[in-house]
């Protein structure tokens, strides 16, 4: 959690959508699907401790936005991904 500390994350999940039930494939990191307002449904999506979405395989910046989250939940292949690159990850460590 050190690490998580000096970072500043630039999408942070807001508390209603904090699940801390994710099963994680590496220490704090989840891939996740997510499902916006508009119905679109945003597959191989990493958070890491529950609270921050740090990459997204193929895109450079989050296609929606925070608030238009409705869902993030785990498919099979997110709690067990077999491919786990093509990540852009969103923040910089200082």
């Amino acid at each position: 959690m050190e690490a998580c500390e000096i970072m500043n994350f630039k999408y942070t999940l807001p508390e209603n959508l904090i699940n801390a039930d994710l099963c994680e494939f590496a220490n704090g990191g989840a891939q996740v699907t997510i499902r916006t307002k508009d119905g679109d449904i945003y597959e191989k999506i990493l958070i890491s401790n529950c609270m921050w979405i740090v990459a997204m395989a193929g895109y450079n910046e989050l296609p929606f936005k925070i608030d238009d989250i409705i869902e993030i939940y785990q498919t099979g292949n997110d709690k067990n991904p077999k491919q786990k690159i093509d990540w852009f990850f969103f923040d910089k460590w200082e």
